[in-house]
């Protein structure tokens, strides 16, 4: 089509000069529009939007220069690339240099060959599509980050209780700070969510945020992950590492589940929040970084320091300030606006239409303790969705109650009533293990360590396990 084929815009005083080159521009497939004068290519460019102009430098009134300066500080060329060629006969240092100096982007010498002045229009091009490619990509960058911010807004914390509510407060001195953070919590009550939320609400909310299970990172590495490595100072280290500290830098490192940081690095991270550098494994240069910490644990570090598993020192420097979120089962109050809150959400992912739960269901929402706790919540509403069609949210929808009885059942030592076992109903062994881990989530108060221990397995298996059956994630 026509319209897709690039606009060239030339500008001569010589009628003759742009009826030839209009010719032979429009022979190798380009469209061209052409004015006499460098005032004229101004007041056209109000009508028509070229992708490169090609403009004489000797002509009357406003020359070249004069007109190349003046179309570049106009808002077509600044708010993207606008190519700009200059043409002239006189092949002269000088005059290259001031024709680069005020912004043409490339300078044809006359008489031309055409194919050279084709290849260098070629070549212009390419470039303008480069950066506007590189622009759509910013765009959208910015979009997605605005996006982002917007989602760990303290608004989209849902919360009306006077529990939460004081959060909130804290939340927002916690953001006029750069102090480090502790916030405590049971798994799942949305720790991550409230870091985010105070690292977006902060100065720091155009800097990196970096996401950090200590836990889940292997006892031996974990050092080189945070604060980088040099090549060769350890098997494997093929290459400079600088580590998620530096990655951090200017922005929030959230260290979830700090309690499970293994002592030797507890004491290279309090050097690094006194001194506000890091030294990578193997290296000898320290490098100056500016990170705000926030930590999380699920765990009473009281009682880690008591046991010997946490540094007295480190636990004061980083509970400047501590928020302290509650399990759901202590604020049931807050369960129809979350019930609601999720709702929305899922309706826009899945395009559904639920309005939302009967008396019957929210009820049961109410009663249950929640022992996966947001997270959980979260997760029952979800699975209500692979109803088809469904416009309210009924009893039999929620697959929570089997799960609550055994949990609760274990709890008091009793073992859940069970049907007779017969060659239909009985469970493979994959279900009896699921349900296992159910009830040592339930027993340990969905602590991981402590479920770990009463299952007699390490907790890195039971992590594994947890994920491959989707328990509490």
């Amino acid at each position: 089509m026509e319209e897709d084929k690039p606009l060239i815009l030339a500008v001569d005083d010589e009628e003759d000069n742009l009826l030839l080159l209009k010719g032979r521009l429009h022979r190798r497939g380009y469209r061209v529009e052409t004015a006499p004068s460098g005032g004229a290519a101004i007041e056209k460019l109000e009508e028509i939007a070229p992708d490169l102009i090609l403009l004489d430098v000797m002509m009357p009134g406003m020359d070249g220069f004069e007109t190349c300066q003046t179309i570049k500080a106009m808002p077509i060329a600044t708010d993207e690339f606008l190519p700009i060629i200059l043409l002239t006969a006189k092949d002269d240092k000088e005059s290259k240099v001031r024709g680069l100096d005020i912004g043409a982007d490339d300078y044809v010498t006359k008489p031309f060959d055409i194919d050279e002045l084709v290849a260098r229009i070629r070549a212009m091009l390419r470039i303008r599509g480069l950066q506007k490619e590189l622009s759509e990509k910013d765009r959208e960058v910015k979009r997605l980050n605005t996006e982002l911010k917007g989602q760990y807004k303290f608004e989209n914390i849902v919360g009306a209780s006077e529990t939460m509510q004081e959060i909130f407060e804290k939340m927002t001195g916690a953001a006029r700070i750069t102090s480090p953070v502790i916030i405590t919590g049971e798994s799942g009550t949305g720790k991550e969510l409230v870091a985010r939320g105070i690292h977006y609400a902060s100065s720091r909310a155009d800097k990196p945020f970096i996401p950090v299970n200590c836990a889940a990172l292997p006892a031996d590495l974990i050092e080189s992950e945070l604060f980088g490595h040099k090549k060769g100072s350890f098997t494997g280290a093929m290459k400079d590492s600088t580590g998620l500290f530096k990655a951090a830098d200017g922005g929030t490192i959230f260290l979830d589940e700090i309690g499970e940081m293994p002592k030797d690095v507890q004491a290279k991270l309090l050097r690094v929040l006194q001194e506000g550098a890091v030294r990578p494994v193997g290296g000898h240069d320290e490098l100056k970084i500016n990170v705000r910490v926030i930590a999380a644990t699920n765990v009473d570090l009281e009682d880690a320091i008591e046991e010997g598993a946490f540094r007295e020192d480190l636990y004061y420097r980083i509970t400047v300030l501590t928020i302290d979120l509650p399990p759901l089962r202590h604020r049931k109050a807050d369960i129809p606006a979350l019930a609601s809150y999720f709702v929305k959400n899922l309706n826009a992912r899945f395009d559904a239409r639920v309005k939302g739960f009967d008396d019957d269901a929210m009820r049961v929402l109410r009663e249950y303790d929640w022992p996966g706790n947001i997270r959980e919540f979260q997760n029952v509403i979800e699975r209500c969705y692979a109803f088809a069609d469904l416009e309210w949210i009924g009893e039999k929808h929620l697959t929570l109650h089997r799960t609550r009885k055994r949990a609760e059942a274990a709890a008091a030592g009793v073992a859940a009533e069970a049907a007779p076992s017969t060659e239909e109903n009985f469970p493979t062994l994959e279900e009896s293990e699921k349900n296992l881990i159910e009830q040592a989530m339930g027993v340990a108060d969905n602590n991981k360590v402590k479920a770990a221990k009463i299952l007699g397995i390490h907790r890195s298996r039971l992590y594994k396990k947890l994920e491959h059956y989707g328990i509490g994630l």
